[in-house]
Order: C-alpha cells, then structure tokens, then sequence
C-alpha cells in the first residue's frame, strides 16, 4: 500500500487507545497481557522452529551466516530509523492526534532516508568484510524499513491499550507466512534468498496484521513543536536500543571480520536457541514491562514489585530451560540441525550461562525509559557497547569459544552497574535481585548438573535419540520435584500467570 492511501481520513481513535487506561490493577492486567503473549509465543516458537529445522538441512551455515551479517545491519539501522517515537508515544501519559500523526509521519520519513543510505553503502559494507554476495543481499532488506515504519506507530497505540492479544496474533499469522514462503523456496533451491524473502514477507505480513488490529490513518498534518520533543526523547531511545542490540549482533560482524561466515552461522545458530526459549519465557513479561512500568512511574514501590515479579516468574521459566539445554547440547544440536552444526555445541553452552543476567537486565532497561530517565539508560548502554566491542576485539583473534567467553565475562561484570543507576530511582539493589533468582539459579543448576551425571549412562542403554529423550524427562522430572521442595509459592504463581482468566 502506498503512502497516499493513508492519507484521506482521520480515523476516530477509542479513548482507551488515547490514553492511558485507568485500570487499577496494572500489575494484574500486565500479567494477563503477558499471558496472550506467552501463549501466542509457544505456538511462534513451534511454527518458526519447524521451519528453522527444515531450513538448517537445506542450508549451509555460511549461507545462514551471510544472512545473519546482512541482518546486523537491517536491524541496527531499523532501530535507528524508528527514532525511539513508538517508545515515545507509548510512554506519552496523554496522547493527541497530532502527537501520534507526527510520530507517524516522521518514522516514515526517516526510514525512507535510511533505506536509500543502507542500498549507497551496500557495495562498501560488502567490500570491506570481503563478502561481495552481501550487497544484493544487504540491497533487498533495505525494504524492511519502510514496511516495518508503516506499522510502527500502531504497535505502539495498541500496547498502550494493552493490546497484547492482538499483537500476539499477529506476530504468528506474520511468522506463518513468512516461513511458508522460506520453505517453497529453499525446497525449490533458492538458498540464501529464501531467508531473505521470509524477513520480507514476515515484515510486510506484520504491517498489514497490524492495519488490521489497529484501523487508525493518521492526520496530514504535522506539529513541529511535537516532532521537536519527539525527537529529543526518541533520539536517547533509539541510541540506547542501537547500542544494546549492536553489544550482541557486533559479535557476528567481528566473527565475520576475524573468523568466518561459518563460525557466525554457529553463533547465529546458538544465539537462535537462545531466542526460543526467550520467546516463551521472558518476552512475554519484557514486551508489557514498558507500558507496566510507565503506568507506575508515580509509584516506585509499586513499579519495583512488578518488576521483581516480573523477574521471579521469568527466571522460574527460562533458567530451567537454558540450563537444560546446555546441558544436552552435544545431542540436541546434532538430533535438530543435523551433524554439520556439531561446532555449535560449545557456542550454546557458554551462552547458556547468561541465563539469570538476561533474565534480569531483559525486564530492567525499561524502567529508565519509563521514568523519564533516558539519557541514563544511554550512558550505559554507549558503557556497555564500549566495553563489549573491547572484549570482543581482543577475544575474536583468538576463535568464536574465546568471543563468546568474553560477551559473558563483560555482561557479569557490567550488569551490577544498571542495577545501582535503576536502585537510585526505585528501590531495586543487587542483594535484592540476587535474592529473587537465587531460587530458579540454585534449582536449574542442580537439575543440569543431574542430568550431565547420568546422560551418558542413559545414552548408553538406550542410544543417543532415545537417550535425549530420555535425559530431557528425568531433568524436568528433577526441576520439578525441587521447585516443589523450594520454590512452592513461585510455582503458584508461575501456574497463575497462564491459569488466571484474561482481563
């Protein structure tokens, strides 16, 4: 759809879509929210995951990794071309037509500019990582930015009517198109350009998806004074984002530049792994802590409760997944992926490891943008991006093991210092945060240490398939019966957070 047929009319908008809704228990409404989410997630992660599945049999790791060096810079520059505005609208306490036109009007703009800089640069990106099957690659993602622009301000005013549902939906109808597409077309051969096309076709799907949940056409016209303040907030915003997102995709351009495309394809593999699990586990709780936190800005007690639920419940989820997973990697990459991404095993393993960092720091960036704060969230995020673009410099000569030691090595060292900066604005402390994953570290650990002690013995008797089985039973078995012993209150209400009807 071009951007004329936007223009016409100006759609009425719900006062529940305006502003924010006065419901009483946010925490409560979170949490349901975070269900649709948690359960729109299982279902993605089983639909991309299949698909990821056929794709890793017909294609090369150096193919994978080609795509997953183009997709550093679509991503980062994305976030860049969004500009921090849907963060800024749903943040705004009460938002006007034109604050939400102009956010619209100016994403779509830059995003257009970003476009047009990312297909100049093609030629000297690919150059300068020697990679010349790049820039045709890099030239067709440059589309995602305007598709994804077209949508972005919509997915704002439906969360900040906690329209979770909705977005939940949407993201799998968006994923079950694109990997339909990916899959005719890595059948038929295409190769690297079926996992460009399912970027494509996923990115469009979610734009049209989201036209349909939220049926709003912005004004033509745009408030200067509002794009000046949307500009000053959102520029923090997205520099935050740029830099907490380029502390991990850096790692692959840094293996393309040292290593090879080979050794990205088993770190993008690892880091995917990483992600499922997440999409369960903790982006259902992150994906509503923004609009959570800012409905508590006036009350920070309140705001840091929710955000200790938020992590209790995350962790109780996630870390018995990291952890097991680790734990039989050596099976499991080789039973999903098929023996030629064997390498990738080591990679998961020590990434594994970030589990309870990730939990955490996942659920607590937003508590600056929420409180206003978002020139302290900058200043940390440009530390950490420092620090890890250090780290990654001097461990990436050294081979992909020694790149990712490091990444977890700078995120352990580093993540204690957001916890201070966020306690001087609510009371959250180290100790206390310490003390809400100690219980799912302590349990998941034991429960992987378990299974390590008796996985070979099991594999032994009952070979390697049934044995991984097998293993994965009796470690689920073993979280259990100790979240039972120790956690018995985090497991009601962990059962709560997918039992409890929706609003």
């Amino acid at each position: 759809m071009s951007v004329t047929a936007l223009l016409p009319a100006e759609a009425s908008t719900a006062p529940a879509a305006l502003g924010l809704a006065d419901e009483p228990d946010v925490s409560g409404r979170s949490f349901a929210a975070a269900r649709w989410v948690a359960l729109a997630s299982v279902g993605n992660v089983v639909l991309s995951f299949g698909v990821f599945l056929v794709l890793a049999r017909l294609i090369e790791p150096a193919e994978f990794g080609l795509v997953a060096v183009a997709a550093v810079f679509i991503d980062i520059l994305q976030i860049v071309a969004r500009g921090g505005l849907p963060d800024a609208v749903v943040q705004r306490a009460d938002l006007d037509e034109d604050f939400a036109a102009t956010a619209f009007w100016v994403t779509l703009a830059s995003s257009v500019a970003y476009a047009a800089a990312l297909v100049g640069l093609s030629w000297p990106i690919a150059w300068l990582l020697d990679l010349p099957e790049l820039r045709p690659a890099l030239t067709a993602l440059s589309a995602c930015f305007v598709l994804s622009a077209l949508g972005a301000i919509h997915e704002a005013r439906l969360q900040r009517s906690f329209g979770f549902r909705k977005l939940a939906l949407r993201a799998l109808g968006a994923n079950l198109l694109g990997g339909g597409a990916a899959l005719a077309l890595a059948l038929s051969g295409y190769g690297v350009w079926s996992l460009v096309i399912q970027r494509l076709v996923a990115t469009t799907a979610t734009t049209l998806l989201t036209w349909a949940a939220m049926p709003w056409l912005p004004a033509r016209r745009l408030d200067f004074a509002a794009a000046r303040s949307q500009i000053a907030f959102g520029s923090r915003i997205f520099s935050t984002n740029l830099l907490l997102m380029f502390s991990i995709r850096s790692q692959e351009v840094i293996a393309a530049y040292f290593l090879s495309t080979t050794d990205v394809g088993h770190l993008r593999l690892a880091w995917r792994c990483i992600d499922l699990v997440s999409q369960v586990a903790v982006i259902p709780l992150s994906a509503v802590g923004l609009t959570t936190y800012a409905r508590l800005q006036d009350r920070p007690a309140d705001l840091a409760a929710a955000f200790h639920d938020f992590t209790r419940t995350s962790a109780f989820l996630a870390l018995p997944a990291f952890f097991g997973m680790a734990a039989v990697a050596p099976t499991l990459i080789p039973f999903l992926f098929g023996e030629q991404w064997h390498d990738a095993v080591p990679v998961l393993r020590i990434l594994s490891l970030l589990a309870p960092e990730f939990v955490a720091t996942s659920l607590l960036w937003m508590i600056f943008t929420a409180l206003g704060h978002s020139g302290t969230a900058l200043a940390l995020a440009a530390a950490q991006f420092g620090l890890g673009a250090v780290a990654a410099i001097l461990t990436g000569p050294f081979g992909l093991t020694a790149l990712v030691i490091g990444h977890v090595a700078r995120a352990y060292l580093f993540s204690p210092l957001i916890v201070v900066r966020a306690g001087r604005l609510v009371p959250v402390s180290n100790g206390r945060l310490a003390r809400v994953l100690m219980p799912a570290t302590a349990c998941a650990g034991a429960m992987a240490g378990l299974v390590l002690l008796v996985q070979d013995p099991i594999h032994h008797a009952l070979g390697d398939r049934l044995g991984l089985f097998a293993s994965v039973g009796v470690g689920m078995l073993a979280y259990g019966g100790l979240a039972l012993l120790f956690m018995r209150p985090t497991v009601r209400a962990a059962l709560g957070f997918f039992a409890r009807r929706a609003g």
